[in-house]
């Protein structure tokens, strides 16, 4: 059983609550530091792709099932993600924080302190030390990676604080008193988690497929009777068990094929639809058998806590001589992890973001052993000279971990907490003034990254040399409203669509490296266009100035 009724919980003391609930208000506070820094720091290209549709349902009201990623044309649709990410961070900005960046930081900030809530609740089931539990949610709240990616403009702490409550609540569900309200807590969670980032989930589902299995396996052995009339004693429970199984699993299906229809409405789009993003996705056997593929996924959690892949191994060995339970929830976990990367191995490889799914799971090992290290080392007291030689050896370890985690946390933190460099891009600021809102943008040779787009608050179209459409594309911008091209590179056949084609020299904006064209078939908006080129501004206050 997974019941925790025969070993009461170790309260730990005040001084340790305290001490606790201090780090924990610390870990909030240095994620305030710079939080109204532009979201163009590490893969600016995800966090923008969030930030623009939470800059469409402020202006246009939230639609979660019709909504906006405006980086591909008419009808301005690309879903991937249930947007309820989005949709939080447009209603902070509605309730009177306007500024964009700093509502999505909240909001990721918000759900990352979820996650730790059901972490919190998590490991209290399994583990009977409270200080076990204290030790594993700091590692998980102090890490400099998750307090990086916590305050990014991404939805992965969503969904991983509902797949981790979707474990919570089903093991409560297994459980045969779990009522009616862990069993909604499960499907609400569940359904979230696979609604928001279906890629999170089996970082949940692995572990709770062995305490399902463990769970029917030992009920069956008690009562005995043959499988069938398990089955009918037992029908209340397992029908509960496979409604928080499947309704979940459901609503992420189903919402991948709404995702997919909505994609191949578009010529544009349609090579986002899962088919086509499969290679992408899942990777080849071929990357999974290279052992530098696997270096450069463990290199991307080098950041979590300093000698993670000492202290990883070292809870693993710790928790042998522990309660079943113990080595079961840990060992189901990381294994968990590795299934899920194994999975999803190119998305892993690719995006060092992608490992924050592993977090709580690194956590909850290497906080074992942290608590091991640093407390149970001084334990059973023998005689004032061996407590003093573990009280030495426990305060150099601190020591050692304190020192190299300041150093760690100096490395990965530098932008934008420690070192601000980043600023609201300046090509966005010039785009507003020669764009009106009701005209589209092309971009190009920008990676896919719609930061231009996002920053000059304008919809527009992103252009990749692997994804050229030839002549249709061409038509399509004819079509609609695209009157402003920005390139680092000329591509005549792009600009000979047009008639009339203006190259844009601003004066006073700091816009290196970017082409700028004004392009029409309306000799009057030609003239128009002209006079872009008359105006000067400031470098020190951007202020338009009119010769």
């Amino acid at each position: 059983m997974i019941k925790m009724d025969d070993t009461a919980q170790n309260r730990p003391g005040l001084l340790a609550e305290v001490v606790f609930s201090a780090l924990l208000l610390c870990s909030l506070l240095v994620r305030a530091v710079n939080i109204a820094s532009p979201i163009l720091e590490e893969h600016a290209f995800r966090q923008t792709q969030t930030a623009i549709t939470i800059w469409t349902f402020v202006e246009e009201g939230i639609s979660f099932f019709s909504y906006q990623t405006p980086v591909f044309g008419p009808p301005w649709q690309a879903p991937f993600e249930f947007p309820l990410f989005q949709a939080a961070a447009a209603l902070i900005v509605k309730a009177g924080i306007p500024n964009i960046d700093i509502a999505a930081r909240l909001t990721n900030i918000f759900f990352f302190y979820l996650s730790a809530f059901f972490l919190f609740m998590l490991c209290g089931r399994f583990f009977r030390e409270r200080g076990i539990t204290f030790t594993i949610v700091l590692c998980y709240v102090l890490s400099p990676y998750t307090i990086f990616w916590s305050r990014a403009s991404m939805i992965d702490y969503a969904s991983l604080a509902f797949a981790l409550g979707y474990f919570y609540f089903f093991l409560q569900v297994l459980e045969e008193d779990g009522g009616l309200f862990t069993l909604a807590g499960a499907l609400i969670s569940g359904t979230l988690g696979y609604l928001i980032k279906i890629t999170t989930m089996p970082t949940v589902v692995f572990p709770l497929s062995y305490f399902i299995v463990k769970q029917l396996w030992n009920n069956y052995n008690k009562t005995g009777g043959g499988l069938l009339c398990y089955v009918l004693r037992e029908k209340i429970v397992l029908i509960k068990l496979l409604i928080a199984i499947v309704l979940p699993f459901a609503a992420g299906y189903l919402w991948t094929i709404h995702a997919d229809n909505v994609k191949r409405a578009s010529l544009f789009t349609e090579w986002l639809t899962s088919e086509h993003l499969e290679g992408w996705n899942y990777g080849t056997w071929q990357q999974r058998g290279q052992w530098s593929s696997w270096m450069a996924i463990f290199g991307y959690l080098k950041p979590f806590i300093p000698f993670t892949f000492f202290l990883v191994p070292a809870g693993l060995v710790f928790v042998i001589k522990h309660p079943g339970r113990y080595m079961e929830f840990i060992y189901s976990s990381l294994f968990g992890t590795l299934m899920t990367v194994l999975i999803f191995f190119n998305l892993y490889l690719v995006h060092n973001y992608y490992s924050m799914a592993a977090t709580p799971f690194l956590a909850i090992t290497a906080g074992f052993a942290i608590y091991h290290i640093l407390f149970v080392l001084l334990k059973d007291k023998k005689g004032t000279k061996a407590l003093h030689l573990k009280g030495c050896i426990a305060a150099a370890s601190l020591g050692l971990l304190v020192y190299f985690y300041i150093g760690t946390a100096r490395e990965y933190l530098t932008y934008p907490l420690i070192i601000n460099n980043y600023s609201a891009s300046t090509i966005g600021d010039f785009l507003k003034v020669i764009t009106p809102p009701d005209e589209y943008i092309i971009i190009t040779d920008h990676m896919w990254n719609p930061s231009i787009l996002y920053y000059c608050r304008r919809k527009g179209f992103m252009i990749d040399k692997d994804h050229d459409y030839g002549r249709r594309q061409l038509t399509f911008f004819k079509e609609h409203k695209f009157t402003t091209i920005v390139t680092i590179h000329d591509y005549p056949e792009l600009l000979s669509n047009w008639r009339y084609v203006l190259k844009i020299k601003p004066q006073g904006y700091r816009i290196a490296d970017y082409n700028i064209y004004k392009v029409t078939d309306d000799p009057q908006a030609y003239e128009r266009y002209k006079k872009f080129n008359d105006i000067k501004v400031s470098n020190e206050n951007n202020t338009k100035v009119q010769p």
